[in-house]
């Protein structure tokens, strides 16, 4: 996995963090390389995901409680949507021990500015005025008290 020591496009930093590129980061999830930890918040994922299968969701808010699915053999990536939420997981997986972490430089803002594959789903979310139909499927975006959460949060898991 090719990573830099400083950041590119972000200003953001934290020194001993390393910083992975977008088409770095694409290339070395399709070889199979790496894995993504996207530390956004559920009702995040709900509005937009990456359709990969080597993309996993940690949220932040209770990503110590996760740290158990989270393999130390594999190169890992952590992505947000601008790159300060990684560089402070990054960081934070560094100090558990993780010997291969980088933070993906420019976060999804960038992931989608270079046409990388990003899902959205606009059914979910809206403009809050309560317009359109709903259906049983609807599924209210209310975030996860800290460090909880249930089963439908960790349908994802899984050991890569």
């Amino acid at each position: 996995m090719k990573t830099t020591d400083q950041p590119i496009i972000q200003n953001f930093q934290i020194e001993g963090v390393k910083h992975i590129s977008v088409s770095d980061a694409f290339e070395a999830l399709n070889s199979g390389n790496a894995v993504m930890l996207d530390v956004r918040e559920l009702n995040e994922v709900q509005l937009e995901s990456v359709p990969l299968d080597r993309v996993l969701n940690h949220p932040m808010s209770v990503i110590m409680d996760r740290l158990p699915y989270i393999p130390k053999d594999q190169n890992i990536i952590v992505a947000c949507p601008g790159g300060v939420r990684s560089v402070k997981v990054a960081n934070m997986l560094n100090l558990e021990g993780y010997p291969n972490v980088a933070s993906l430089d420019g976060g999804f803002m960038l992931w989608k500015a270079k046409g990388m594959p990003m899902e959205s789903n606009p059914s979910v979310g809206g403009c809050g005025c309560n317009s359109g139909t709903h259906t049983k499927e609807d599924k209210p975006l209310v975030a996860a008290p800290m460090n909880s959460f249930s089963i439908e949060d960790l349908k994802n898991l899984k050991m890569i």
